[in-house]
């Protein structure tokens, strides 16, 4: 199915423009809970999530908050993760390349006074981000690099994607 995907997108570049979309609405305290449906692809709106994924973030106590769900950083991470292993299982089955096992890790350094408004100093988000990855397999590390640098949310994160933002008040 990938590569019947790839071969579409190779033959015609406008089947491969995505937009996805997030829905978040405030829940109570530091909660907070994203609904994740539809979207265009292929030329197309997508309809087939016929209910919505629903994502729950919050803060941990020591934020300030119940601590029912990871906080928005901790999913930056997950994404990260999770994007990054998924574009080197996929690369790796339409090269052929095998691979037995992949887990990837991440850790984030993050200083608060700038969330908190304490210090106009400190960037208020992750100042640097380690990720470690560890593959099962007989093809060489740097291939296997190769194919992993694929990945949607490292690049973005990379290379610091512009971001509109507008609000409204009712």
């Amino acid at each position: 199915m990938t590569g019947l995907r790839r071969a579409f997108v190779q033959k015609d570049a406008e089947h491969g423009k995505f937009k996805f979309r997030a829905n978040n609405h405030w829940i109570n305290g530091t909660r907070n809970r994203s609904a994740i449906q539809g979207f265009f692809a292929g030329g197309k709106e997508d309809h087939s999530r016929k209910q919505a994924l629903v994502v729950d973030t919050d803060q941990p106590h020591f934020l300030g908050g119940d601590n029912t769900a990871p906080n928005p950083v901790e999913h930056l991470l997950h994404s990260l993760d999770s994007c990054l292993t998924t574009t080197l299982v996929y690369h790796a089955s339409v090269q052929g390349v095998h691979l037995e096992e992949v887990e990837t890790s991440s850790e984030g350094d993050l200083d608060a006074q700038g969330f908190f408004g304490i210090s106009d100093t400190v960037a208020k988000g992750y100042q640097g981000i380690r990720v470690n990855m560890r593959v099962k397999s007989d093809a060489r590390s740097d291939e296997l690099i190769k194919l992993a640098m694929h990945s949607p949310v490292f690049e973005m994160l990379s290379n610091a994607v512009p971001v509109e933002f507008s609000l409204t008040t009712s």
